[in-house]
């Protein structure tokens, strides 16, 4: 049965102005904050508050009932709501009435069905304007079974207040069992608590409480937890919540703090922050701590939202130990206490960080601690019943994960909760795995640095192990060179294909035979490098190999870099001779060194001397080439790549891609760039057809020239590949492509998306990474469906291959941990040619390398996903990727700041450009970009010379004198000439500038102006959002402010809100709504 709905008397409210009612009540500072996010998130239940009880024995559903009723009578708050004139909340105190009790027979249901009828009580959203706030349910689950479940608004109610109604109910209903009426002392007025914090916050102590807060949360940096999904633009307040005992911690922990002069709170908050370091990598983040903020005799008899919420920054620079963070916690946590007074609410109005809608202002996560057990509830008995607390099964998460500690005897009972959209139960019991292992061992080590302290465990350990190291290679030649002429025991076949020149497997080895004999007579000799200065093409092939045979390696030159660029390279290389073309000399170099012509003289093939033998031959540990890379310093670096390494790389990819005889791959690569290395090897070690691209030709006119017919393979720069995929179908896509691989920079999901809804699974899509240092390639992901929704990951390492993802100081971090990329195994280069400095900082020791072995720190970002594969995050030094290329800043400024005219300069990346911010030497006039740009292009290659530009008479500066690139202006916002007021251009925006101008109290408001930074905030943005509704009777979402902040963007999304609710309406409908619309053309609201 039900007890029928009895509507409580409420006093009369209207939204369109305050004569009607007494607004004089106001809303405290906590209740105003949680009435404006039911405003920026209606419907959402995450602020209810459960309080669920487990009866056994004779239960009177009228007693309980009269019960409920006498306790809603004596709290004010239980019979507010909070209605609204213009945007401003106001309280309404409704007079007692019964309270319904909904009652519901579920004997004979199941458990997983009588928790899911609990879980959409509790989880069943509130009105705060029409109320009541407070909703109550008895199910009876057996004979002398039943659960009661009285659920509140946060607004009206905290945890606090919970324990209060507790045991008020359970005096009146063991009173009313036995005829009498309980006279507990009426409580004292919230509505008075409200008013008197108000009045104390406009006080003296306030300010220097609010000073002390500006100044520890300033700058706070947003925690970064691990997520294996993208964070969505709208938050979802969907949550789950996942319990661990934490068996016999709970009497280890209360003894240790009491040994210390701690409090176990103490501990606890000491080892969550260091599990969220270690599992975020970061130094810096905030942790809310609740709490009841009742400070006098009289607030603790009183039901209503009291509670506020302290913040804790962690600070865990400098590698401190356990004891370390327990000192700075006890301090930080006393210091909280002291201007604990300040409502957390008013924080995040001085600190203004209410703006992204995607997380919670300051912190996001929460830690609880509780100082008493739960469970079974003898204090405050129900006459004759047995009680204990239940589960609410609420399903709402306010933050994106929690923890609530509560001791259970000799236990530790432990609730992780999370939202469901960022994480899901699999992460978060690993995170609750690793918390119980980090505080068993601070427990046990105190003095540990955090950083070593453990956190996995050792299923964990093994996983990771497995994770870090690629397969066993396939036996494979020593060389690429023996690989290759393996292949030519079909020597007729075609080995180079070129568009116009072609080689046959036969002719490509005689032909670079001949070279050898050619460049030994020129007295080239085993660990020379040869220069090659030439176009890509079979030629060049057969250079590469020439240099192979007679044991020296090739140091690949682009003709089209400046002058400059190729004279230092071939110095720094000590090169011991350049092959070019025709044999002539290169204009504007300096360097005196022989020059040979690739081309053998006409008539023969120019052999001078004998042929090289296969003693002659490079062996694993002689050069295979020397490449450049950006150098930070402003000089370039020669990496230098040993035959060990770049024989065990194509190994791999023979195997790992697949290639055969039956291939056709496209070598479309400039030869200064190791992926050519990745198209040329592996096709020729295989057996399979090299398709050298015309040099300068795009993509789509190589592969629609008749010699590319029946490409199979391609590898292409990411970037590249995205311009391509923004329109598929202006590319000749051969109907024989099987493999195409990517790499040089990070993939889009969105690509990746496009790409398979053209092909599906018919074209095989590797992303692969990999440094030079390491030889072309060190860990590769096959994308699939998957791919298409997330960050497409670099994948894991390929054969003969290690991987290890260090923090700052050198040690593993847990799977999900950003840190850096360190690379080891056969193909690691051996070095910096002549650089031993630069050599020792980046190739270092391998603890788990055989004697002498080296690993190569990336200087990347990374961290190891769920699945086991890896995710590219970013640089963690000044290095930047634009357009696939390998940048480093440094090298372009040091350029930059040699030219006339040019006091200093700033290089940075921002999305697919490089940005050169300038400032102008004293006295000189300001520099013009495009002279500077040519001017760089005569000593850079192109894609060292920035595409955007901004001359500044001076660049920002941080108070401790340094650049501040944060404050670097974008190039298009740039300008000499000062921003000026834009007016509003149509009668949407100036209906939308005179709002805000109302609201906020300021002068004119132009069309790009921004709400937030002229003074909005979110108490104000309901202001506008109300002032909107009563112009147009348009109910735009709250949220549409926040994501929309300037004049003319709000303007247009009010006007494409009202349209989309005309085109959803009849024909009649739409024409009443237009009305409203005429009104938005024209009408101004009413001050």
């Amino acid at each position: 049965m039900r007890v029928p709905d009895q509507q409580p008397h409420s006093a009369p409210a209207s939204e369109t102005g305050p004569a009607a009612v007494d607004t004089a009540a106001v809303l405290s500072v906590g209740q105003e904050r949680l009435w404006f996010l039911d405003q920026f998130e209606p419907g959402d239940a995450s602020y209810n508050i459960p309080l669920v009880l487990r009866f056994t024995g004779p239960l009177s559903p009228s007693a309980l009932g009269a019960a409920l009723d006498a306790v809603a009578g004596r709290h004010e708050a239980l019979r507010s709501r909070f209605p609204a004139v213009d945007g401003r909340p106001y309280v309404v105190v409704d007079p007692p009435s019964p309270v319904p009790l909904d009652t519901r027979d579920l004997r004979g249901r199941s458990d997983t069905d009588i928790a899911s009828r609990i879980s959409e009580f509790t989880n069943r959203p509130f009105d705060l304007a029409e109320g009541p706030l407070l909703r109550a349910a008895l199910f009876r689950t057996g004979e002398s079974a039943y659960s009661f479940c009285l659920v509140v608004h946060h607004i009206v109610a905290d945890g606090w207040s919970l324990g209060l109604l507790r045991s008020e109910l359970a005096a009146h209903y063991s009173a009313h069992r036995v005829g009498g009426t309980p006279e507990p002392a009426e409580p004292p007025s919230y509505l008075a608590h409200a008013a008197a914090e108000r009045a104390w916050l406009d006080g003296p102590e306030a300010a220097a409480a609010l000073d002390h807060w500006r100044e520890l949360l300033s700058g706070a940096t947003p925690l970064a937890l691990p997520l294996e999904r993208p964070r969505p633009e709208v938050p979802s307040s969907g949550g789950a919540y996942r319990t661990r005992v934490l068996g016999g911690l709970g009497a280890v922990v209360e003894s240790f703090a009491r040994s210390r002069r701690l409090t176990p709170f103490m501990v606890i908050a000491a080892a969550y922050q260091a599990l969220l370091h270690r599992c975020t990598g970061q130094d810096d983040f905030c942790v809310g701590v609740p709490t009841a903020a009742r400070t006098t005799v009289d607030s603790e008899r009183t039901v209503g939202y009291f509670s506020s919420t302290l913040v804790l920054r962690a600070d865990f620079a400098g590698d401190p130990s356990f004891d370390a963070v327990l000192r700075r916690i006890r301090g930080d946590w006393l210091r909280a206490l002291t201007h604990g007074r300040v409502p957390f609410e008013r924080l995040t109005e001085e600190l203004r960080q209410d703006r992204d809608t995607g997380r919670t202002p300051v912190f996001q996560t929460l830690l609880t601690v509780h100082t008493q057990s739960g469970g079974a509830l003898g204090e405050h008995p129900f006459a004759d019943l047995v009680c204990a607390e239940g589960d609410g099964g609420h399903t709402a998460a306010k933050f994106e994960l929690s923890l609530d500690v509560r001791p259970d005897g000799n236990d530790l009972h432990a609730v992780f909760g999370y939202r469901t959209d960022l994480l899901d139960a699999a992460q978060t019991a690993l995170i609750a795995d690793r918390f119980e292992v980090l505080l068993r061992a601070a427990l046990e080590a105190p003095d540990t640095p955090v950083r070593l302290l453990p956190v996995l465990d050792e299923h964990e350990l093994a996983v990771q192990r497995g994770e870090n190291a690629g397969p066993a290679l396939p036996a494979h030649p020593p060389t690429v060179l023996a690989a290759i002429d393996r292949a030519t025991l079909v020597p007729g076949a075609g080995a180079v294909v070129g568009p116009d020149e072609s080689l046959t497997r036969g002719e490509l080895a005689d032909s670079s035979r001949a070279l050898a004999a050619r460049l030994l007579a020129c007295g080239v000799r085993r660990g020379d490098l040869v220069a090659l200065c030439l176009p890509r093409g079979p030629r060049a092939v057969v250079a590469m190999l020439a240099a192979w045979r007679i044991g020296a390696g090739y140091l690949p030159l682009d003709p089209q870099y400046p002058s400059a660029r190729l004279d230092f390279m071939l110095r720094d290389s000590r090169a011991a001779l350049l092959l070019t073309s025709d044999g002539g000399p290169v204009a504007g170099l300096t360097v005196d060194l022989p020059v040979l012509s690739v081309t053998p003289p006409t008539g023969s093939e120019g052999i001078s001397g004998p042929l090289p033998g296969p003693d002659s031959e490079a062996g694993p540990d002689d050069p295979a080439y020397l490449i450049y890379t950006s150098g930070s310093t402003g000089t370039p670096k020669g990496v230098l790549v040993p035959h060990r390494a770049l024989a065990a790389r194509v190994a791999w990819m023979r195997e790992g891609y697949g290639i055969g005889e039956a291939d056709r791959v496209l070598h479309s690569a400039s030869l200064s760039f190791d992926t050519g290395a990745e198209e040329i090897f592996p096709a020729l070690a295989s057996g399979a057809a090299l398709v050298t691209a015309r040099p300068g030709a795009a993509l789509s006119d190589q592969l629609a020239e008749p010699y590319a017919a029946g490409v199979t393979v391609l590898d292409l720069p990411t970037p590249y590949w995205h311009h391509l995929v923004a329109d598929l179908d202006e590319t000749p896509w051969p109907d024989s492509l099987r493999l195409l691989i990517l790499g040089a920079d990070q993939a889009r999901a969105e690509a990746v998306a496009a790409w398979r809804g053209r092909f599906g699974d018919t074209v095989r899509l590797v992303n692969s990474y990999g440094p030079t240092e390491t030889t072309v390639i060190a860990t590769t992901a096959e994308l699939g469906a998957a791919d298409e929704l997330r960050r497409p990951p670099i994948g894991r390492p390929i054969g003969a291959t290690t991987v290890a993802v260090l923090d700052r100081y050198g040690t593993p971090v847990p799977p999900g941990t950003p840190g850096e990329l360190v690379i080891g195994g056969a193909g690691v280069a051996d070095g910096y040619l002549g650089r031993p400095g630069a050599t020792a900082r980046s190739f270092v020791p391998d603890p788990d390398g055989p004697p002498g072995a080296r690993r190569y720190r990336t200087g990347d970002r990374v961290r190891r996903r769920a699945d086991g594969q890896l995710e590219f995050l970013g640089r963690l030094d000044g290095q930047v990727k634009v357009r696939g290329f390998r940048i480093e800043p440094g090298e372009v400024e040091s350029a930059l700041g040699a030219l006339p005219g040019v006091a200093e300069a700033v290089v940075s990346a921002r999305d697919d450009r490089l940005i050169a911010h300038v400032a102008a030497a004293p006295g000189a006039p300001p520099p013009d970009p495009a002279r500077l740009r040519a001017e760089l292009s005569a000593v850079l290659p192109p894609h060292l010379v920035p595409n955007a530009w901004v001359v500044l008479d001076r660049l920002p500066l941080t108070p401790n004198g340094k650049v501040d690139r944060a404050a670097l202006p974008d190039p298009e916002a740039a300008s000499p000439v000062r921003a000026v007021h834009v007016p509003p251009r149509t009668e949407a925006e100036e209906l939308v500038a005179d709002v805000w101008r109302e609201v906020l109290g300021t002068g004119p408001v132009g069309a790009d102006d921004d709400f937030f930074d002229l003074g909005g905030h979110s108490l104000l943005a309901t202001r506008v959002v109300a002032r909107i509704r009563a112009a147009v009777d348009l109910a735009v979402p709250l949220r549409t402010l926040f994501t929309h902040r300037t004049v003319a963007a709000f303007a247009e999304a009010v006007e494409a809100a009202l349209t989309a609710e005309i085109d959803a309406l009849s024909d009649t409908a739409a024409e009443e709504l237009l009305a409203a619309q005429d009104a938005l053309e024209g009408s101004r609201p009413v001050s």
